[in-house]
């Protein structure tokens, strides 16, 4: 009897298996003033561990053209400076919200097309912002779940312009 040695395909990356990796070196953008920023989150923002994004729990009753169009909804996501997290879509979301942080997931045309898992590494000195949006079916609610390094993850629901989840 032979056997022949199975290949597995790496994951596409951005996926649940394989995350986007973004750090403080090939992220996009330097925001003038981040490496003096404050990590200090308020009632609006969703804050899991070291990761931020602001505003995000004000959505549920904002306006979706103040953010976006076309399904695409600008907003960042800030990192403690040093410290790794892990955001992403589960899997029975995919076909309807997306994240696009890389720069090789803003050119998706549909959720699914867009990346549904990024993990971010700020900057070993300073508290880290990270540019990019969510690509989102609206008005509904999505789980997103964060994993900070080493932590168990945290699956919060969020409102994108669809009211109270």
């Amino acid at each position: 009897m032979t056997t022949s040695p199975t290949t597995t395909a790496a994951a596409r990356p951005g996926s649940l298996a394989n995350p986007r990796r973004l750090d403080c070196h090939n992220r996009n953008v330097w925001v003038p003033g981040e490496d003096t920023a404050p990590h200090q989150p308020g009632t609006a923002d969703l804050a899991v561990g070291p990761l931020l994004i602001p505003n995000l729990r004000a959505w549920a009753h904002a306006r979706s053209d103040s953010y976006g169009q076309d399904h695409q909804f600008k907003v960042g996501v800030q990192v403690r400076r040093g410290r790794t997290a892990t955001l992403s879509i589960p899997a029975a979301f995919h076909q309807i919200a997306g994240l696009l942080y890389a720069e090789q997931s803003r050119s998706a045309q549909t959720p699914a097309e867009a990346d549904h898992a990024v993990t971010f590494t700020a900057c070993a000195d300073h508290h880290t912002p990270f540019v990019g949006g969510f690509f989102v079916l609206e008005p509904r609610c999505v789980p997103l779940e964060i994993r900070p390094a080493g932590g168990r993850p945290v699956r919060e629901v969020i409102s994108f312009f669809a009211g109270d989840c």
